[in-house]
């Protein structure tokens, strides 16, 4: 039973390991484990708000070589934005830049891992549009471009709103002529 039981433990283990093997390999087919670990998310914000967008990503390789985070921003409608690499969690390869696209910010490591929090203070409705977190990973023969996005929608301030309206409201009160109040309230 002892060479029996060692036999079923060695055949559970190999079964395990092709198991576990198989779901890493599904995880991310386009650049072995290279994978983002945290992405930005489409916010709605009010004008004056600060807003911060997360992008964190993990090499293929364990060790370490050149990683680079660049952040793009590109104004434009939602209608005119591209879907979200994030909605299906896959990295995506590219080579170009996003057409029409400002680079807003470069961070390089030497490293398995990088990540950087894109900070945008007070921001306007100008500010609004499509924020691009690229990663370049140096790991393999050739560098690949691995890219996320999500959306930045800014409405205006409601508290700003309010006060020009009740300005607007006190102005047309004052202009009212008295006897049409009095005349109201008949």
């Amino acid at each position: 039973m002892g060479s029996f039981g060692e036999m079923l433990w060695i055949i559970h283990s190999v079964g395990l390991y092709a198991q576990i093997s198989a779901n890493l390999a599904v995880v991310n087919p386009v650049s072995g484990n290279a994978l983002f670990t945290e992405v930005p998310h489409d916010v709605v914000s009010q004008a004056g708000d600060d807003v911060e967008m997360a992008c964190s990503f993990r090499g293929a390789s364990s060790s370490s070589v050149s990683l680079e985070i660049q952040w793009w921003y590109t104004r434009h409608s939602r209608e005119g934005a591209e879907q979200p690499a994030w909605t299906t969690n896959q990295v995506v390869s590219q080579e170009n830049t996003p057409n029409g696209a400002t680079k807003i910010s470069v961070v390089k490591v030497v490293g398995s891992n990088i990540s950087h929090k894109l900070r945008l203070s007070s921001v306007r409705p100008s500010d609004e549009g499509t924020y691009e977190c690229q990663v370049i990973d140096f790991s393999e023969n050739r560098s690949q471009r691995h890219r996320v996005q999500a959306y930045l929608k800014v409405q205006p301030d409601v508290h700003n709103r309010d006060q020009k309206n009740g300005e607007e409201k006190k102005t047309s009160e004052e202009n009212t002529d008295p006897e049409d109040h009095q005349m109201s309230h008949h």
